[in-house]
C-alpha cells in the first residue's frame, strides 16, 4: 500500500448524506488514503461533520472555503492533494468498500493512467459482469459519448496525468470538459464493468434542478467542446451525431415548453440546424423529425401538452 490515493469530495448542504459518503471511503479495504473534504461554504452542519471526521481519522483533511461551486471545490482539493492517484466522490453518493482497491490493482497491473468503473443507480439497468478490458482512445471516447459517461467520479487517475488539469469555475457540465481533456491525454484506458459507485438520484443537484438559460447555454458549449476536441474518426463522428440528435432534441423540447427562456427562438434555431445536420436514416426517429419538420408553435403546443400529461 505504498501508493497513496487522494480522494476529493466537494461538500455543500449534504448533512443528510455526508456520513454515509465519508464512512464508505474511510472503510475502504485500501487504507493508504488522503481524504480531502472541501466544505464549500455550506450553510448547514456539513462543515462541522467534516471537522468531526478529521478529529477521529488522521487521513482526513478538511478545507473550509467560501461558496464558489463544485468546480472550485474540486480545484481546491487538487491544489493540496499529495497522493500518487486521484479519485473524486460526490458527497451525496457513496462507494463500494472494494472500489479503490480493485481500481488501483488494475491500474498498476496493466501500467495504466486511468481506470473506469460504472455507477449503480435506479436508472442504470445495464448488466455488470465484472469484465475488464483495455480500450484504445477511440473506443473509450466512443463508449463515453454513447453512454454519456462524462462524470469524473467513475475514474481513478494517475496524478501525474492530471496534475495541471483543473475544472472550469462556476459552470455546470464541468465534467464534460475535464473528461474530454483527460481522454485526449491517454492512448488507452482500463474499463472495469463493475457497479462499484453508488449514485444518488434523490438529492436535487444543479443538473437535476429547474430548467434555465444557463443549462441550455452551457449544454451547447459542452456539446460543441466534445465535437471540436475529439479525434477525427468516422466512428466518433457517428457517435457525436447520435449524441447531438438525442441531446439537442431533449433541449429543444424543454425550450418549447419554457418559451420565456428563448423568446426570440435563438437557441431553438441553433438546435434545429444541428439536429438537421446530424440526422440520418440510421439514427432517425420521431422526436428529432418533429424538431426538424414541425413549426415552432406546434412544438410549443405539443410540448406543453406533454408536460401537462407527465405532471399528473
Amino acid at each position: 500500500m505504498e501508493n497513496k490515493i487522494s480522494v476529493i469530495i466537494p461538500v455543500y448542504k449534504v448533512e443528510s448524506y455526508l456520513h454515509r459518503c465519508v464512512d464508505s471511503i474511510i472503510n475502504q479495504t485500501y487504507r493508504n488514503l488522503e481524504i480531502i473534504l472541501v466544505d464549500d461554504g455550506s450553510p448547514d452542519n456539513s462543515g462541522k461533520i467534516c471537522d468531526g471526521y478529521a478529529a477521529k481519522d488522521d487521513r482526513v483533511v478538511v478545507i473550509h472555503k467560501k461558496n464558489e461551486g463544485s468546480s472550485n471545490a474540486r480545484n481546491a482539493g487538487l491544489d493540496i492533494a499529495t497522493g500518487d492517484f486521484i479519485s473524486f466522490v460526490d458527497s451525496d453518493d457513496y462507494i463500494n468498500e472494494l472500489m479503490l482497491e480493485r481500481m488501483l490493482n488494475k491500474l498498476l497491473e496493466f501500467n495504466l493512467d486511468v481506470v473506469e468503473i460504472i455507477p449503480k443507480s435506479i436508472n442504470n439497468t445495464s448488466v455488470s459482469d465484472d469484465n475488464f478490458e483495455i480500450q484504445d482512445k477511440v473506443s473509450a471516447i466512443k463508449r463515453v459519448i454513447q453512454n454519456t459517461a462524462f462524470s469524473v467520479w467513475c475514474r481513478l487517475y494517475r496524478r501525474s496525468l492530471v496534475n495541471d488539469l483543473r475544472f472550469i469555475p462556476k459552470i455546470i457540465h464541468q465534467d464534460v470538459f475535464y473528461t474530454i481533456d483527460v481522454l485526449n491525454r491517454i492512448d488507452q484506458i482500463g474499463f472495469l464493468n463493475s457497479k462499484l459507485y453508488n449514485y444518488n438520484t434523490d438529492n436535487e443537484s444543479i443538473i437535476r434542478s429547474k430548467y434555465t438559460l444557463e443549462k441550455i447555454t452551457i449544454g451547447i458549449r459542452a456539446t460543441e467542446y466534445i465535437k471540436d476536441n475529439i479525434p477525427k474518426h468516422a466512428e466518433l463522428q457517428k457517435a457525436i451525431n447520435n449524441y447531438i440528435n438525442y441531446y439537442y432534441t431533449d433541449h429543444y423540447f424543454l425550450l418549447s415548453r419554457n418559451t420565456a427562456i428563448d423568446p426570440k427562438k435563438v437557441f431553438r434555431k441553433k438546435l434545429r440546424k444541428a439536429v438537421r445536420d446530424s440526422i440520418s436514416f440510421k439514427n432517425c426517429n420521431l422526436r428529432p423529425v418533429m424538431v426538424v419538420v414541425l413549426p415552432y408553435k406546434v412544438m410549443e403546443y405539443i410540448s406543453s401538452g406533454y408536460k401537462a400529461i407527465t405532471s399528473r
